[in-house]
């Protein structure tokens, strides 16, 4: 894996608070290739969410929201798996 990827998650660029442990779970679920977090956006969000936003030609968006951030997050996913990552997802956000 290049330099900047541990455990499945890039790791070149910042993360929200709390957001690295979470992405580190998600990278875990078979089928996903890929962690690559994107920017991050000041927003009027409150709490921590991590929600699928749509897909992409390559797998899934996220969005991750925490105390007045926003940040996307891309996955890379095999189409025949995207699915049931998107499941897997869904069911940790209820843990978070």
């Amino acid at each position: 894996m290049p330099k900047h990827f541990r455990k499945g998650v890039k790791r070149e660029h910042h993360f929200l608070k709390g957001l690295e442990k979470p992405l580190e779970r998600i990278a875990a679920i078979p089928g996903v290739k890929k962690v690559i977090p994107g920017r991050i956006y000041a927003s009027d969000a409150r709490g921590f969410e991590i929600k699928v936003s749509r897909e992409t030609k390559t797998g899934l968006k996220l969005i991750a929201k925490s105390d007045g951030s926003v940040q996307d997050v891309f996955l890379v996913v095999d189409k025949a798996d995207r699915e049931r990552v998107k499941r897997e997802i869904e069911k940790m956000g209820k843990e978070w």
